[in-house]
């Protein structure tokens, strides 16, 4: 075994241990420790990258080398180490953005919490993307819940707690689905490793024995991780979640937390069930309705709001009924176009809402749009910043929300689906996007003397340096990863490719 191989392994124990660490140090070493902990969670990462595309496979890590039922398992492949590498550097940028929105918003005795549960989500978030056990991802799931409502309820304030207690009941009701289906398939199959159950599950679908069960399992289980990830109908909790947390908060919820789900349905379709059995189970037709669905509600609900923040967590449920379109026309090219739709969001949205955080900071920390006039201007780089990102998520050629939705309709066109796909994904969420972002970008950049007289005078407070630097790089590497996927798309869906044929 090479060292890079134990690289997963140490990413999660590293991130699991700082997370302990924070509590027992002061307030700015935490925040050191964090961002070293990232970074050095961001360079492994990127190692397990390389050395998984140079060799096309995966390679597992059986740890403490008990085989199953006592023993655990993580996998590594082309997919498992991109995403990883993605989700890394995201929340290292987005907290690295966010300091100052911290400091403001978090109460000084829950500063050292808050990095202690940045730590703890992104180690979750690593087990879900790496873990062979299906057992250990429901396990972490319940970590990255209790994480996500602990981060939600940091900031106070009535509000806050409501949105607590609403994300709390739909996530639980999620876990309950998901539990009572692992339960199902360890029944059924008698293992809780993706490899042991794919064999059994294979088995089982040749013979027709069982069918009903991993009709209902599998039904049971997409539409747990399908309220978690916030598909429509089941969203409601997303809009105050998001809008009421802090700024980096609101970032890793909507550009990262929510994509963990996605991520697992695609690995527990191509490693466990095949896309063959999946499509004589039904389930992804009623994916196609619901996503479709979204993509229409989330859109018409994004434009008709005022606050820059529920704007972008209205336009979160109609991304995430992108992904779940892809994920529902059951193909390979579908599985593929989705993951790289995870990305180009995950990115953008991580950008766009870092971006806001900076534009409320120069308008009094406001976020309705009638105080926003002109916040483009008095922080250029976050208006520049927030512009980047509306024109990926508008589909504007050459940036990434252009070529994620342009490879979803080349995989519809495979399928029966194409005249339900492609006027959804293509026309109209690009064309409602345009409509909301455009209005929020002519805001931002409009002349101060069209505020409007009610709006309170702007005050402006001089920023510590410590705390501007890691902003500007925050947005200048959201950027350079925004374009990096628009403009070099081939290489990273070549990756994807090449990881998804290695998992199946």
């Amino acid at each position: 075994m090479q060292l890079v191989q134990n690289f997963p392994f140490f990413s999660i124990m590293l991130s699991m241990a700082c997370a302990v660490i924070c509590i027992l140090l002061q307030q700015r070493t935490a925040k050191i420790l964090t961002l070293f902990c990232l970074t050095i969670l961001t360079v492994l990462s990127a190692g397990i990258l390389i050395f998984t595309l140079r060799t096309g496979l995966s390679f597992s890590f059986m740890m403490g080398h008990f085989p199953a039922p006592f023993g655990n398992e993580i996998i590594a492949g082309p997919f498992e180490a991109f995403m990883a590498l993605l989700f890394s550097s995201v929340t290292l940028l987005s907290i690295a953005g966010g300091l100052r929105d911290i400091i403001h918003d978090e109460p000084e005795k829950k500063i050292n919490l808050f990095y202690f549960l940045i730590n703890m989500l992104i180690c979750a978030m690593l087990t879900l993307i790496y873990t062979n056990d299906i057992f250990t991802a429901y396990v972490f799931i319940e970590i990255i819940t209790i994480a996500a409502c602990s981060l939600i309820s940091a900031k106070p304030g009535g509000r806050t707690l409501v949105a607590t207690i609403s994300y709390l009941i739909l996530s639980l009701i999620g876990s309950s689905l998901m539990l009572f289906s692992i339960a199902i398939l360890y029944g059924v199959t008698g293992h809780l490793l993706f490899p042991g159950i794919q064999q059994s599950v294979e088995l089982l679908a040749a013979t027709g024995q069982f069918t009903m069960p991993l009709f209902v399992l599998a039904g049971m289980l997409t539409a747990g991780l399908a309220i978690k990830s916030a598909l429509f109908p089941f969203h409601g909790w997303l809009p105050d979640a998001h809008t009421s947390a802090t700024t980096a908060s609101s970032a890793i919820l909507s550009g990262l937390i929510i994509k963990c789900y996605p991520i697992l349905l695609i690995r527990i379709v191509v490693s466990i069930f095949s896309l063959e059995t999946m499509g004589t189970l039904y389930v992804p037709h009623l994916l196609l309705l619901f996503g479709a669905a979204g993509i229409f509600f989330g859109s018409w609900r994004a434009i008709r709001q005022q606050n820059i923040k529920r704007m972008l967590a209205y336009a979160s449920v109609s991304n995430i009924g992108i992904i779940f379109v892809a994920i529902g026309l059951n193909t390979a090219a579908g599985m593929a176009a989705a993951a790289f739709h995870i990305a180009a969001h995950a990115v953008g949205k991580a950008l766009l809402f870092t971006a806001a955080g900076g534009l409320a900071n120069v308008s009094n920390h406001k976020k309705d749009f009638n105080s926003l006039y002109g916040a483009g201007r008095r922080d250029l780089l976050a208006g520049i910043a927030f512009t980047v990102g509306a024109l990926s998520m508008i589909g504007i050629p050459l940036f990434p929300g252009f070529i994620s939705k342009f490879i979803v309709s080349l995989a519809a066109l495979e399928t029966p689906y194409a005249l339900l796909v492609i006027p959804t994904v293509v026309v109209v969420s690009s064309l409602f996007a345009g409509i909301y972002y455009i209005k929020a970008i002519v805001c931002i950049f409009s002349k101060r003397s069209e505020v409007p007289a009610q709006t309170e005078a702007i005050v402006l407070e001089p920023e510590p340096l410590s705390l501007s630097v890691p902003y500007w790089i925050s947005m200048a590497g959201l950027i350079a990863l925004t374009l990096f996927l628009g403009l070099f798309s081939q290489y990273v869906i070549h990756a994807i490719e090449l990881g998804l044929a290695a998992m199946g």
